[in-house]
């Protein structure tokens, strides 16, 4: 049987492989069973380009209905109205062109920029961040991830005719799926750890204690375990997972903001 549903925990490093993490999952009558847990180096290779290219390949491989990245998927509507004609598809080709910004620091001052012109604000959220509690999309923190996620895997996905990116794109007649995810929003959602499961003192008990809300909720991992108690980003993959499972099977949000903002989905 393919799998049907996967989770991606996002990376925009140079080494992107490293810390980019996958989890596919099927389901079931009785809940979603994990399939395969890996790290994009094992199956893709570590660099950005290799990594990216083939999580590309391999959310249009076909037996893929639902994919959740775990990225900001567009930008504040001020934004995208002063640069990019109030259109996620003009964000996609702003991004992606060669007059565009050539790395995440450019991309970041130039919209902290257009911000502080359009609206007198530095760093500006999507209605859907406020919502979920999540960064600034182009803020230090996230600010690669946000461009190599538009440039170098949305760009590529958004004019199939097989994969709709939503809520942005219709979705009636694509095979594929792909949704934004924000991993501590999920765990909020489920009543668990949204901080301090990863790098801190406790953290270990605190993935324990996410993991088991999980399975709680019908999820089966199997032999993946204790992948997910060792690693927290493999534990956000299944989050992701867990998210576009739900969009899956029916359970989108009303949108908060533009459409073009997009949505984080839980």
């Amino acid at each position: 049987m393919g799998s049907g549903v996967i989770g991606v925990d996002f990376s925009g490093a140079s080494a992107a492989g490293d810390a980019l993490w996958v989890t596919e999952a099927t389901q079931t009558e009785v809940g979603l069973h994990v399939d395969d847990c890996y790290r994009a180096t094992e199956r893709w290779g570590r660099d950005r380009e290799s990594a990216h290219a083939g999580l590309v390949e391999r959310i249009t491989a076909g037996d893929v209905d639902t994919a959740g990245l775990d990225f900001p998927f567009s930008l504040p509507q001020p934004l995208l109205d002063a640069r990019c004609g109030g259109s996620w598809r003009g964000f996609l080709e702003w991004v992606g062109s060669a007059d565009g910004p050539a790395d995440p620091a450019a991309f970041s001052a130039v919209c902290r920029d257009t911000a502080e012109a359009s609206v007198d604000k530095r760093d500006l959220r999507r209605e859907t961040d406020a919502r979920r509690g999540a960064l600034c999309p182009y803020t230090n923190r996230v600010r690669s991830m946000t461009y190599h996620g538009a440039r170098d895997v949305l760009g590529r996905l958004a004019d199939r005719a097989d994969t709709a990116v939503v809520p942005m794109q219709d979705d009636a007649e694509a095979e594929t799926v792909v949704c934004e995810v924000y991993p501590a929003a999920t765990f909020g959602w489920l009543g668990c750890y949204r901080e301090g499961y990863k790098n801190t003192d406790g953290a270990r008990a605190r993935r324990e204690y996410n993991l088991a809300a999980v399975e709680d909720c019908s999820v089966a991992v199997g032999d993946h375990r204790g992948t997910y108690l060792d690693t927290h980003d493999a534990l956000d993959s299944l989050a992701a997972a867990v998210s576009a499972a739900r969009v899956d099977g029916g359970g989108r949000p009303t949108t908060a903001g533009t459409r073009e903002e997009g949505c984080i989905y839980v």
